[in-house]
């Protein structure tokens, strides 16, 4: 016969129950490093995507020579 005082699995003593505000807390406590890291990793993408962005060469930029059709030659 199972008694009373018998622990339960997984069961906290009343006065050892965790409040949500406290889960919270913990939760954050512990994924602040990693949350702080991935900013950092996504500013650092994100200004290496904007530098590759604004280095492509412009069309205007490359415009050809001067055709043969077009060229004059003195003699």
């Amino acid at each position: 016969m199972p008694s009373s005082n018998q622990k339960k699995i997984g069961k906290r003593p009343e006065k050892e129950q965790v409040t949500l505000s406290d889960t919270m807390n913990d939760t954050w406590r512990v994924m602040k490093p990693f949350v702080h890291f991935s900013i950092k990793a996504l500013r650092v993408i994100g200004y290496a995507l904007i530098f590759i962005v604004k280095n492509i060469p412009k069309l205007e930029d490359h415009k050809p020579a001067a055709s043969k059709k077009n060229k004059i030659i003195k003699i």
